[in-house]
Formats: C-alpha cells, sequence, structure tokens
C-alpha cells in the first residue's frame, strides 16, 4: 500500500492510497487527548479558566488538527525531518501523522516548560515519547548548537507574531496598535529579532520544502528568503488553525531561479 505524498491526489478507489491522518492514528490521537493533563494546561493557555476552555474547544481542536495533518501530509514526502516551533496541543495532529504513518522525524521546541513537561508525561503515557519529544529551548539556539540539524519541513504558527513575546509587532500585524502610539525602538527591536530568527530557520531548510505557517507571518519567510536566494510560493489552500482560527497555508521553498 502506497502512502499519500507530494503531488499524489486520492483516486477514491479504496486502497489506492492512504488517507492520512489514518485510522490507527486518529484512535491514537484521541487517546492523547483524552490522557492530556487540561488542569496542568489550564493556565498554560488561559489566564482565567483554562479548564473551562478545554471542555468547550478539546473536540474542535482535535478536528481542526486532523485537517491539518490531512492537508500536511499530501505537501511532505515520507521518511524526512521536521521542525516545529513553538508547537503545543493544536499540533498534535500532525506530529502524530508524521511520525506514526509518515516514518518521520520530528524536532519539536516550545519555550514554556511546564507545557513541554506535561506534553511529554502524556506523550510516554501512550509510547509515543522515543518519536516525539517537547524541547524547552529557543528554536535558534537549538539550531545554533546542532548545525548539522536540517529538515525538509518547517512549521512557524502563530510564532512570529505571538503578541507576549512580540507585542508591539503583533500589534501592528491586526491592527490594535495606532501608529501615533507606536512605540518605535521598540518595534524596531522586535523586527531585527524576527527578521533574525526567520533567517535562521530558512537556512537549516533542506531544499526544495515546505513551510507551514499563518498568512500573517508569511512575510518574515518572503524577506528572509530573498537573502537567501530563495523562491517561495504560496498553495492556494488554507485550514484554519486549531486555536484562534487564522487562516494556515503551505510555501514552497526552492533555490531562485540563477542562485549559485
Amino acid at each position: 500500500m502506497q502512502r499519500k505524498c507530494r503531488g499524489h491526489q486520492d483516486t477514491g478507489e479504496k486502497g489506492d492510497y492512504v488517507v492520512h491522518p489514518t485510522a490507527h492514528s486518529q484512535a491514537l490521537l484521541t487517546r492523547l487527548f483524552d490522557e492530556i493533563d487540561y488542569q496542568t494546561l489550564g493556565p498554560v493557555y488561559c489566564d482565567e479558566g483554562g479548564e473551562a476552555f478545554w471542555d468547550a474547544h478539546r473536540e474542535s481542536v482535535l478536528e481542526s488538527g486532523k485537517r491539518w495533518a490531512a492537508a500536511c501530509s499530501q505537501r511532505i514526502s515520507p521518511d524526512g525531518a521536521s521542525l516545529y516551533v513553538g508547537a503545543g496541543v493544536a499540533e498534535l495532529g500532525v506530529l502524530v501523522t508524521e511520525v506514526c504513518d509518515l516514518g518521520r522525524r520530528v524536532h519539536v521546541t516550545n519555550l514554556d516548560q511546564v507545557e513541554c513537561g506535561s506534553l511529554n508525561a502524556t506523550l510516554a503515557g501512550v509510547g509515543l515519547s522515543d518519536r516525539i519529544s517537547f524541547q524547552c529551548i529557543d528554536a535558534a539556539e537549538l539550531l545554533t548548537s546542532d548545525p548539522a540539524l536540517t529538515y525538509d519541513h518547517l512549521s512557524v504558527v502563530s510564532v512570529l507574531n505571538d503578541p507576549v513575546l512580540y507585542p508591539n509587532v503583533s500589534g501592528v500585524a491586526y491592527g490594535r496598535v495606532a501608529p501615533v502610539l507606536l512605540d518605535v525602538p521598540a518595534f524596531e527591536n522586535e523586527r531585527d529579532k524576527l527578521r533574525g530568527l526567520a533567517s535562521i530557520l530558512l537556512a537549516g531548510l533542506s531544499l526544495p520544502g515546505t513551510i507551514t505557517t499563518t498568512v500573517e507571518e508569511v512575510s518574515w519567510f518572503l524577506a528572509a528568503g530573498a537573502d537567501h536566494d530563495l523562491a517561495i510560493a504560496a498553495d492556494d489552500e488554507m485550514v484554519p488553525t486549531a486555536l484562534v482560527g487564522d487562516p494556515l497555508g503551505f510555501l514552497r521553498v526552492t533555490r531562485a531561479e540563477g542562485a549559485t
């Protein structure tokens, strides 16, 4: 039976292609979401009412994750590697699909120690800790410490516009800050950090490669891609992010024509 990967379409005939996530992965995801410690994760996601938030949204986050995984699996090939930056509960669907259905390796970073510890404990409980592990480390630091680390898929979703880490950039991106009130030096400092991060992340991407990101974050990769002599093209298909529903899409990255 052949895995479905980039460029393949379902024929509608049973057995021609595997639809991802497979039934096995979907069952595993249901078990994962049943065993997540939502009491611990509540304060990570909400200042107040975290458990109530997850009671209301856990099923929709699970289903959105499956749709994300199905779309992503059509754009990445088996047996490659991915880097997930700032991943959490929302990424579990695509992470499980990558390691279980496509036989890929995943590197996962998240700056919240509580979330990393909680999700790693849940993954260990379902036997996935040897294939998926949340590392509490900055992605740029990880790549600097291991220059040999490469990947053909990069996932950066709601990271470069994070309102906590980059309040000024986020405020501009979403129109929450009036130009007259913008702290220009603070904005420039955040902008420079983000430019550097996008450049480092692209430097580790093997070509041709795929980036999963939100519409609001695309411009950072386009700017960094120009610096690296890369051509970046967006797919037409988009899916909503699991938590806030921002448009999530896929970028195809190749060497720019004429680049050496």
